[in-house]
C-alpha cells in the first residue's frame, strides 16, 4: 500500500489526466497525496491595470496550479498536499518523492518524440531516477 503519491500538474490536459489516476489511486489505497508543479526559473513581471500595478510572479502562478489541482481532486482523501518547485519536471517529482519518503511518483505519457516516445520524456527520466515505484498514466 502507497502512504504517499507525488504527481505533477501544469496546467494541461494531460496532466490533469494523471493527476486523476492519481487520486484514484489515493482514494483506492488511503495514501496521501502530493501536488507538484515544476517551473524552470523564477520571473515576476508587473502588468499595469486600471490604476495599479499587479505583480505576476512563475513561482505564484506554479503554486496555485498546485493547489487549485489539489483542491479539485481531494475528494475521499484524507491527506492532500501541494508546492510548486523550481527545476526540470522530472527531477522535481524525484527530489519531491526521496524528501517525503514517497512510495509511488504517477506521470503521464505525454510527449512522444524520439527514443522516449513510448514514454515521454519526463516519464522516461523519471522512471530511470526515482527513488520509488512509478505508474505511468495513458495520457495520450
Amino acid at each position: 500500500m502507497a502512504n504517499i503519491i507525488i504527481v505533477g500538474v501544469d496546467g494541461n490536459e494531460p496532466a490533469e489526466q494523471a493527476a486523476g489516476v492519481a487520486a484514484d489511486l489515493a482514494r483506492a489505497t488511503g495514501a496521501a497525496l502530493h501536488v507538484v508543479c515544476a517551473y524552470a526559473r523564477e520571473q515576476v513581471a508587473e502588468v499595469e491595470f486600471d490604476d495599479s500595478t499587479l505583480q505576476v510572479s512563475v513561482a505564484k502562478e506554479s503554486a496555485d496550479i498546485a493547489a487549485r489541482a489539489a483542491k479539485a481532486l481531494g475528494a475521499g482523501i484524507t491527506t492532500v498536499t501541494s508546492t510548486a518547485a523550481q527545476g526540470r519536471p522530472a527531477e522535481v517529482l524525484t527530489a519531491e518523492a526521496e524528501r517525503l519518503g514517497a512510495s509511488l511518483i504517477v506521470i503521464g505519457n505525454k510527449r512522444v518524440q524520439g527514443l522516449a516516445r513510448v514514454l515521454g520524456s519526463v516519464a522516461a527520466a523519471v522512471a530511470q531516477h526515482a527513488p520509488c515505484d512509478v505508474y505511468i498514466a495513458h495520457t495520450n
